[in-house]
């Protein structure tokens, strides 16, 4: 032990002298939260003591470093998984639950993986590990905890970077996903109730306290998307309401009182949809973050936003648990070959508008307030899955991407004379309107030497389509710096090919 830091020495000799001798549960053990008195949020270096203090405590759990951030702190794993546990792996679930990548302005989540930790180690919820191992990352974006901000150290949001995959952050969450390849997958996060540069100066705050909400890109398997939107949410809603925790579907960012309602994000750009096009079932929770501006008995109001993240992930345990043959039945099931690549809200003609309670912010009290209804997804540009991509122009940028991307491919070592469709595409560099075909036509290609050959029938081959084809509303090419390889005069470069490509001589 005297190797250790001692932040995790301390932490290491509470833990063992509330544990019996011999014993594999761990007794309870105060968190840094809890050890603080709820008097402010717990450090980096803390949540990783306490890390530390879990994993050497039971056989069953371990602290994994899977990268860094950009100051290079590190963000860490802490797996739970059973060797000894009577289901047989091919019965078994792997789920994961991420925390506080939005730093310190959403700190809650993270928090409440600690309890969740030592719950799983020696508490109510240690029986789900004879069936299921558990993977939580409580502390996603470590510099945005510590510099007391909600972006990382570059000062960006990195739940929008998951198509560029630029930041460090982004990376590694990309790298724990294919590292545990979990079935389930939950995304913590807080929704301030207080906007003050921009719902406020309407005169309101939200008065929302938990929201559900799915993988909701057109191109998550068919199966799986089923059973989440309409099992497994409405249950997850149901119980968290049944524990005294008012919960509904999700109700994208209210920031003005004269926009329309949607729901989540629809494109790769958040780990919600990359995990959920990536085979998982891939949820997003958020729970009621009070105004910084009001009085509570505890730092923020920590001690209550706690218990309801805590509500929270104890629900999504139980019941992935509870639906773990469902869950592995729909990604058993073979994924449709054919899915749109465009999605947009739009108003609902059936339903064009949403009465919202919101709160004013001059006397606190709740107030019916009329929404136009934008919750209705427009789909179009529908493909089939074609089996492979020839990638001839462009090589030295978009090479790099795709192995962040994990996106594996082979580069041609001479020329070849291969059948494809050849497209021309309008460039668009934002994400919200569709991108024109300007003509789609059989050819026949001759490539350059180093053209890379990327075959779609790997586990990434779904989220190499939607990045690469332009019409995608998750394609690199929307976005400033790639959109001017897109050339409207010239067949795109990306060739989709419906017979596959030998790549050996």
């Amino acid at each position: 032990m005297s190797a250790c830091p001692p932040a995790t020495r301390r932490l290491l000799a509470a833990l063992f002298s509330l544990c019996a001798a011999g014993a594999h549960a761990a007794a309870p053990l105060a968190t840094p939260l809890e050890r603080a008195g709820y008097t402010r949020i717990s450090s980096s270096a803390e949540i990783s003591a306490y890390l530390d203090a879990v994993a050497a405590a039971v056989p069953f759990a371990r602290k994994d470093v899977v990268g860094e951030s950009v100051q290079g702190r590190p963000i860490e794993a802490l797996v739970f998984s059973t060797a000894e546990a009577p289901a047989a792996a091919s019965e078994r679930l792997t789920i994961l639950i991420t925390g506080s990548q939005h730093g310190a302005a959403e700190p809650a989540g993270g928090e409440a993986l600690l309890v969740i930790a030592r719950e799983l180690a020696g508490g109510e919820l240690r029986p789900l590990l004879d069936d299921a191992d558990v993977v939580l990352v409580p502390n996603a974006n470590p510099d945005g905890r510590d510099n007391g901000r909600r972006a990382n150290a570059h000062n960006v949001n990195i739940n929008t970077d998951f198509v560029r995959a630029a930041e460090p952050e982004t990376r590694v969450l990309k790298q724990i996903l294919a590292r545990y390849v979990p079935e389930a997958v939950l995304d913590t996060h807080e929704s301030a109730v207080l906007k003050r540069k921009s719902l406020a100066r309407d005169g309101y705050l939200t008065d929302f306290e938990a929201q559900f909400e799915i993988a909701n890109n057109p191109a998550v398997p068919a199966a799986q998307r089923a059973l989440a939107e309409y099992t497994l949410v409405p249950a997850l809603l149901a119980a968290v309401s049944a524990a005294g925790l008012p919960a509904h579907r999700y109700i994208g960012e209210i920031t003005s009182i004269a926009q329309p309602i949607t729901n989540g994000g629809l494109t790769l750009r958040n780990f919600r949809n990359t995990a959920g096009v990536g085979g998982a079932l891939s949820f997003l929770v958020e729970t009621k973050l009070d105004s910084r501006e009001d009085s509570y008995p505890t730092y923020r109001n920590i001690g209550v936003r706690l218990r309801k993240q805590i509500i929270c992930l104890r629900a999504f345990l139980e019941l992935m648990h509870a639906e773990r043959a469902a869950i592995l039945a729909a990604i058993a099931t073979p994924a449709n070959t054919r899915f749109p690549l465009y999605a947009g809200y739009r108003l609902d003609p059936a339903h064009p508008v949403i009465t919202i309670a919101m709160r004013r912010l001059d006397t606190r009290e709740l107030e019916p307030r009329e929404f136009r209804d934008h919750r209705r997804i427009e789909l179009a540009d529908s493909i089939e899955m074609p089996a492979t991509y020839v990638v001839t122009d462009g090589l030295e940028r978009l090479a790099p991407l795709l192995a962040v991307h994990g996106i594996t491919y082979a580069a041609l070592e001479s020329p070849q004379t291969i059948e494809v469709v050849a497209n021309r595409y309008a460039a668009q560099a934002n994400i919200t309107e569709r991108v024109a075909t300007l003509a789609s036509l059989p050819a026949t290609i001759t490539t350059p030497p180093g053209a890379l050959v990327i075959d779609l029938g790997q586990p990434r081959g779904r989220s190499a389509v939607l990045l690469l084809d332009p019409r995608s509303t998750s394609s690199i090419f929307r976005y400033p710096e790639y959109a001017s390889l897109v050339d409207p005069e010239r067949p795109h470069f990306v060739y989709p090919v419906f017979k596959g490509v030998t790549t050996t001589p």
